[in-house]
């Protein structure tokens, strides 16, 4: 599948909870970029990274989220998906666009919507 994605990136400010995803991804045969625990980073890499989908929490810790990196993502066509324990009417800035899936997100799951989002 010729546009099946290959990089993706992570951010994620629980340490162990992104560990673990970039493991499971590993697993999946994907290549991880990141992951990135700090927002400063991941808006670094957001700009000038090489990949071809982002899983991004929405809380970032100390009041930050995720949107600005939303943002760059959206300006450079790059998919991303929400991956959050809020549900999608709980965050003020997810548009009815964006995706949202609630953690625990078991691998499967998690393959199945960056296959989606690589289309």
């Amino acid at each position: 599948m010729p546009n099946q994605p290959k990089r993706i990136f992570i951010v994620e400010d629980e340490t162990i909870i992104a560990f673990e995803m970039a493991d499971a991804l590993e697993d999946l045969g994907f290549e991880v970029v990141g992951p990135s625990t700090h927002l400063e980073h991941a808006l670094t890499l957001a700009e000038v990274g090489d990949f071809d989908v982002a899983c991004l929490d929405v809380n970032l810790g100390r009041g930050k989220t995720s949107a600005p990196i939303a943002k760059i993502l959206s300006d450079r066509n790059i998919p991303y998906v929400y991956i959050t324990a809020y549900e999608p009417d709980q965050i003020d800035f997810v548009g009815t666009d964006d995706r949202v899936m609630r953690k625990p997100v078991s691998r499967d799951e998690l393959r199945k919507m960056l296959l989606k989002l690589g289309k």
